[in-house]
Formats: structure tokens, sequence, C-alpha cells
């Protein structure tokens, strides 16, 4: 923030004080910058100066998230697992921080009759006592005109929260996210007062069959459904929604889902998602005419191809199919006129994949043999991502990877690469001797790999560079497998005189051809600095550096944004 500050300054001159000209700014203005930022962030303006205190204060998004005062607050039972005394003792005082930070902001805003634009709770319930807590909250919570709202609670098995009904009489929410909650039987229609919700997320919550279904058809401006792992219910009909035009259903992986009946004209994309193998999609899926569905995503269950490809063709405009984990036949046949976007993959027993799918132009997958695709789209740059296992891929592996994206005029390519600890690339450059293999011109290649703990660099460099020429090379940084990056990036220094030159009387090996290679975004280094040896070492030290901040930061906040490495390679 402080550099972004001391721009402005430069740029409005000397003599001008750039905090005081954005200062004056009215409160709205500055709110909408601070909603650019993180909550660290944002807290972090409030030392600038007196005027940007009032303005953290009565910034409308709350997020009130235990993690801010201690990663360890989310444990449910710390005794349980051996905490020594002192530690239970810190994570206590956090958590009563933790409650009298939310108490204070609640309460200001209250009294201060401020809007609240978003307000997210993210507690654990160690105990049943803190329930009462969490109601004066939403008594707080329901008054301050909230348009999102999002709840999080972490709790005990098989117990959950009961919601005040008070909160689902919030005519102001327009977005409302609830986990670990139960909503009660005792609620119906009228109960329900949503006039302006758009999206509601439920998520481990429990709510019976007729509640779930007085709750759908009282929000007549609901656009976006989902339910994640709920209890309370096995089977979900929806009928004649108006304005529904997303629908999100993972049913419990404790429950079997007893039927998926949807039948909403307006419905432009449906996510199912089940862990039950016993029946297949058509057995659970009934009824689901909607014309108007653009993407359809089925996940865990047995397809039939013949189901499939009857489904996909009563939607005339399916655009988006993804297919993830089900069990499919050995040989898959798939064909329409209109799929934009195809994902099958981790798709059990798939053997042969062929697509007649003439306008695709983006398309994910993963199986053990290359896939045939019809696809002749002349529209824009056409992406292709595939997932391979390192023993895989050998030389005539290679081949077809080069004719795939060749007879499909693709452009852009990621490869996520897997490997088991101590599995050898089987590829061989000098299998190539004799053979007219004219390398591929792509835009990109991007490189992801999962738990890769060693490699023949430089067998994975030639496979890929012998017979594919990207402009842009991207990889993925992982904090768990820096070997691998060390190594492509030392695999791809350019020399004044390569010492590896392949047999090869038909083709020109491809460290002859690479003139150089250059860093474009990576941090700390100039754009356009050439990948010597002088860089990789410092390219080396960087990510030592990277790898150690990003294990922290998994630590503290459980995620990681996700970062690459590009270069520029010269031919």
């Amino acid at each position: 923030m402080g550099d972004s500050f001391g721009s402005l300054n430069r740029d409005m001159g000397e003599g001008t004080s750039s905090v005081d000209r954005i200062s004056e700014l009215p409160d709205f203005i500055l709110h909408q910058i601070l909603s650019y930022l993180s909550t660290k962030e944002a807290a972090q303006t409030g030392l600038i100066s007196k005027r940007w205190q009032y303005v953290c204060k009565t910034f409308p998004i709350l997020d009130c998230h235990e993690w801010f005062f201690g990663r360890e607050l989310d444990i449910l039972n710390p005794k349980e697992l051996g905490m020594p005394k002192d530690e239970r003792r810190k994570i206590f005082n956090q958590r009563v921080k933790f409650m009298s930070y939310v108490d204070e902001k609640l309460q200001r805003f209250h009294e201060e009759n401020l809007c609240v634009k978003k307000f997210l709770l993210h507690i654990t319930l160690v105990s049943n006592n803190l329930a009462s807590r969490v109601d004066s909250w939403m008594e707080l919570v329901t008054d301050l005109r909230v348009q999102e709202l999002d709840i999080y609670l972490t709790v005990g098995r098989e117990r959950f929260y009961v919601l005040p009904m008070k909160v689902l009489a919030m005519e102001s929410l327009t977005i409302l996210n609830l986990r670990g909650c139960l909503l009660s039987s005792s609620f119906n229609r009228d109960t329900f007062k949503f006039s302006s919700l758009i999206e509601l997320h439920l998520r481990d919550v429990f709510i019976d069959e007729a509640t779930i279904q007085d709750l759908i058809y009282s929000i007549h401006s609901l656009e976006v459904l989902t339910l994640k792992n709920c209890l309370g219910f096995e089977k979900l009909e929806i009928y004649d929604h108006d304005t529904l035009r997303k629908l999100v259903y993972h049913p419990h992986k404790g429950v079997k889902a007893k039927k998926l009946s949807v039948k909403v004209l307006n419905l432009e994309e449906l996510d199912f998602c089940s862990v039950d193998k016993d029946k297949t999609a058509s057995e659970i899926i009934i009824d689901s005419a909607c014309r108007n569905l653009k993407r359809l995503s089925l996940s865990g269950i047995p397809i039939d191809a013949k189901w499939l490809q009857s489904t996909i063709s009563s939607f005339p405009l399916l655009e988006h199919l993804f297919l993830g984990g089900c069990v499919l036949q050995v040989v898959m046949k798939l064909s329409s006129p209109v799929l934009k976007e195809v994902y099958i993959c981790n798709c059990r027993n798939l053997v042969e994949a062929e697509f007649d799918t003439p306008n695709v132009n983006s398309f994910e997958y993963s199986g053990r043999n290359m896939p045939r695709l019809n696809s002749n789209s002349v529209t824009g740059n056409r992406v292709a991502k595939l997932y391979v296992h390192l023993k895989n891929m050998n030389t005539s592996w290679f081949m077809r990877l080069n004719n795939f994206l060749r007879d499909n005029k693709f452009q852009d390519l990621t490869l996520s690469m897997t490997a088991k600890s101590g599995e050898e690339m089987p590829f061989n450059a000098e299998e190539y001797n004799g053979i007219q293999f004219p390398p591929l011109e792509l835009n990109s290649m991007k490189l992801v790999t999962h738990t890769w703990t060693s490699a023949n660099y430089v067998a994975l460099s030639d496979g890929l560079f012998w017979s594919l020429r990207p402009e842009i090379l991207s990889l993925e940084l992982n904090y768990y497998s820096p070997e691998f990056l060390k190594g492509m990036l030392k695999s791809l220094v350019v020399e004044e005189e390569p010492n590896r030159c392949c047999s090869q009387k038909n083709i020109k090996c491809w460290r002859h051809s690479l003139k150089d290679v250059k860093l474009i975004n990576v941090k700390g280094f100039e754009s356009n600095t050439l990948l010597d040896s002088k860089t990789l070492s410092n390219l080396t030290n960087f990510l030592d550096d990277w790898a150690i901040d990003a294990q922290r930061t998994v630590k503290s906040y459980g995620v990681l944004t996700g970062e690459t490495l590009s270069f520029r390679f010269s031919w």
C-alpha cells in the first residue's frame, strides 16, 4: 500500500501530498478502494492517518475469521490431541480475543447505525455454550441491512448450530452462505422472507425434505442454488422455478441420492456430484428437461455412453461438458455440433475415446491413450490440457501428442504430469532416428507437476522440445517439489556450444535451434533477463526462499495462490 501512495505522490508532482489528496475523497470511494485489498492490507491502511482510521472502522465489509487470531483456533478439542496445558491456554486466550473483537465490531456498527455490505463469520464451536454467543451476533446482524452473509461454523460430529428464525427473514440479503447450521423443520414458506436473495449456498447443513422445498419455492428471485454435503433429505425435485439459472447438488457422502429431478426451463448450469457407485446417472437424474442448459458437470457416478449421448442431444445449447471421476465404458464415443469445452478426467475404465465435436476450442482429458478428436474449428486460440503419468511418456507418446495438437490446431497446451518416487521416464531421443517429424509451433506451453520427487529432466526437455516449439513456457510453482523446477531450469540454460547433439539425420537438434530463453514475469527479476548460468543460480535461490514462504502461508491460511515462472523462447 505504501508503494502505491508513493507512486501517486510522484505522479502528482512536488509539494502535493498524495495521502491528503486521496483522503479528501468521499467515504464510499475509499471503501471501494479498500474492497480490492485483503482484510490484512485494508486494516494496515489505518496506520496512515486518523482519517484512514475512521475509514477502516466504517469499512462495510466485516471479515471475522478466527484464523486471523490463531491458526489453531479451528481445533475442536486440543486436549484430545495431547497439546500441553500452556498451548491450550494460549488457544483459549486467542479465542476470547477473537470473540471480543466480533462483539466490538458488531456493537459499534449497530450503535452508529452503519450499513454492512458483507458480514463473514468463521468460527469453531468448541462447546454448545458458544451457540448463545453466536445468537447474540445474529441478533445484531439482522439489524445492519447486510447484503451478503457468510456463516461458516465448524462443529463437532453430528452437531449443528440452530439458525435463528430472524436470519431467514432478512429482506436485504442478496447472497447467503451457510455452513454447519440446522434449519428447523418448524420453518415454512411464511418464515422465509428473502425478497432480494439471488444466491443461496448451503454446505454441511441439516435441512429436511419439506423445508428445502419450501425454502426453494419461497425465494422468487433465486438464481444460484448450491447444496453440498447436506443432511436431512435424500431426493431433490425442482420444477418450474422461473429464475433459477444454476444448480450445484453434491449429496452427502453418507447418503445415497435417490433422485435428482430437475425441470427448470431457464436453468443454464447443472453440477451433480455423488459417491454412489451402485446407481447410474440415468437412475438418479430424471426429467432433466432443461432446454436452455449450457453447462453440465457430472462427477463420481457410473455413466452409460448411450444415455450420455442421448442426454447431450436433448440440450441444443449445451456448450460445456465436464465428466470427473466417473465410471465410464472402455470405449467412449461422443458427438455434438455445439460443444465448445470438453473435460473428461479421472474416469475409471476409459481406454479409448472418440469425439466428433467440431467446435470444441477447449479440451481437457486424462486417459491411457491419446483421444481421437474431430474438431476443425477456426475460432481463436484453442487450448488443450492433458493429464499424463511420467511412465507413459515414451517416444511414441510424444509423437502422438504432436499429431494430436497439429491435427486439431491447438495453440496452447498444459501438461499436468504425475509420477511416483523412483519412476523413470522411458523417452529415448535415439528412437526418432530416420523419422520425418517436423516440430510444431505453439503459442504457449505450461507444465504442472504433482508429487514429483525426481526425474530425468534432460529426457523430459528432449521429449517436449524435439516435438514442440512453444513461444512461451510456464512452470507452475509448488513448494512440495522444488527440485522439478530447478531441474527443468537447468536443462533449459542455453550454452554457447551445445555439448549434447542428436544423431538424427532428418531433424535438427532442438538445442541447436534454440537461440535464447528470457524471463518474462518473475518476481525480483527484470523482464527479458537472459536465462544463463548466473540467472539460474539466482533463480535457484529465489525458489528456495519462495518454497519456505509458501509453506508458512499454507500452514497459516491453508491455501496458496497459484504462481508461475514464465519464459520466452526464441527459436
